[in-house]
């Protein structure tokens, strides 16, 4: 099998979180959340190598005292966006160890903390089947609504067939750079992009424990995965 990379995109701030620092470096007991998610894909036997960008002003990595494997590299390729920054990174990472073309590039959040060994090698083991690619996405379960801009209800969707997309997603590099770079807009996922060339990536069921933290309720259910993790339920 193509040797698989890691891009941990971690140069956004996260305002929304309401902290001075950027969320990926707020402390969940011992460590900060973007410790925990690099230490999972770097101890993770399948995964070849580990980049995780940062905004090229970033100072908070080299003025602390964070700890992260020999298999991971920190990068300064972050830009405005997730998908720049994500392109960004694969150019370099491209003129750094020039990985092959058809091997796998991974990204996942800065800020899902809830990833596992397990879900990453099943994950890996189910995508690396299609020719594309893939994402881990969860089924919709509440009622979806379509609403106009003054607010009112204008139809409802078949949840059926709605997923709510999270990470990591995995793709061959020359497929990700192809459609990161022909994009026209920015879109919300690297997925969204590869659609965009016509392709349909695969998709393998996560767990709700692999939600993105996003505001300051969701560092107690952080709390809560990590815990649930250590005991060995996911």
């Amino acid at each position: 099998m193509s040797n698989v990379h890691v891009i941990i995109p971690a140069a956004g701030h996260g305002s929304r979180l309401g902290q001075s620092i950027p969320k990926q470096f707020t402390r969940i007991g011992d460590k900060t959340i973007l410790e925990y998610i690099e230490a999972v894909f770097a101890r993770t036997q399948s995964i070849k190598s580990v980049f995780i960008a940062l905004n090229p002003k970033e100072k908070t990595i080299a003025n602390g005292n964070y700890q992260f494997s020999n298999k991971t590299t920190i990068l300064y390729t972050g830009e405005e966006s997730r998908a720049q920054t994500v392109l960004s990174s694969l150019l370099e990472i491209n003129k750094q160890i020039q990985i092959d073309e058809n091997d796998w590039v991974m990204v996942h959040d800065a800020a899902r903390i809830g990833i596992t060994e397990f879900m990453i090698n099943q994950f890996i083991r189910e995508v690396s089947t299609n020719k594309v690619g893939g994402i881990v996405a969860i089924p919709v379960t509440d009622t979806v609504k379509k609403i106009n801009k003054k607010l009112e209800v204008i139809g409802t969707r078949d949840r059926d067939v709605l997923w709510l997309a999270q990470t990591p997603q995995m793709f061959r590099n020359k497929i990700l750079k192809k459609a990161l770079k022909n994009f026209q807009g920015t879109p919300t996922d690297e997925a969204e992009a590869v659609e965009a060339l016509g392709l349909k990536p695969k998709l393998f069921k996560g767990n709700a424990q692999n939600f993105k933290i996003t505001y300051p309720e969701d560092l107690v259910r952080a709390q809560n995965a990590l815990h649930i993790i250590k005991e060995g339920e996911l």
